[in-house]
């Protein structure tokens, strides 16, 4: 089957596949997505927590242990299970590899770190926090050294073309809303955009974004619990 994706929220997304689901980021589920899931499917569930912060990682993942092959979170998170063996803490540059399903760890330029995922003959990244986080108001300097440590990170990724990739189009940036989406884009070859850490308003690509990258397939989802791809 092609992939399914389901918005959680915010950074929250789940990916199903032929054999398995993916978890990215899990922090709420309003439309209750993924325990609608877990019944109707008998598929393993992996969860993957790219950072501690708080509308990322949501400790009540632990919940669903009983359903869980593997818990791949980043090292500054702390999730307590009952069978430990399902816990694979990660540093950046860490590789874990589990049946046919391949997790990398690249960097951020916030907390924790972003993910590349291989798995059934698809490439999967999801940025987490790694953004271009340019602010209006703050210190010029401090503005050229986090542009400066977003192309850092972007010249580490080794993968040059991704499937499907996560990333933050944050609405608080306002005019630099879109700078670090359009330079990944530059970089890298995607087949599936799908903007994340929104943050206010949903991202509707501008002018400029739709003259450089006319042919980009965007997914947007306006709702909790929108879905995307498979089979129909």
């Amino acid at each position: 089957m092609k992939p399914m994706l389901y918005f959680l929220h915010h950074s929250g997304f789940l990916v199903e596949m032929e054999s398995m689901f993916l978890v990215f980021d899990y922090y709420l589920d309003p439309a209750g997505t993924v325990e609608k899931l877990m019944k109707s499917s008998d598929k393993p569930f992996y969860f993957l927590v790219s950072h501690v912060h708080g509308d990322h990682f949501n400790p009540a993942i632990a919940g669903f242990e009983g359903r869980a092959k593997g818990y791949f979170l980043h090292r500054d998170c702390r999730l307590l299970l009952r069978n430990p063996s399902l816990l694979h803490e990660m540093d950046v540059g860490d590789t874990v590899a589990e049946g046919n399903l391949k997790v990398h760890m690249y960097g951020s330029t916030d907390a924790g770190g972003s993910f590349m995922v291989e798995a059934e003959g698809l490439t999967i990244f999801h940025a987490g926090d790694l953004n271009w986080w340019h602010w209006a108001g703050e210190d010029d300097r401090d503005n050229r050294e986090a542009r400066d440590e977003f192309f850092s990170e972007l010249s580490k990724i080794r993968e040059k073309k991704v499937d499907i990739a996560f990333i933050p189009v944050d609405a608080r940036q306002q005019v630099a809303r879109e700078w670090g989406v359009k330079q990944y884009l530059s970089h890298f070859t995607v087949d599936l955009l799908v903007p994340m850490h929104a943050f206010g308003q949903r991202w509707s690509p501008s002018y400029e974004f739709r003259w450089l990258y006319p042919d980009q397939n965007i997914w947007i989802p306006q709702e909790e619990g929108d879905s995307y791809g498979g089979n129909t």
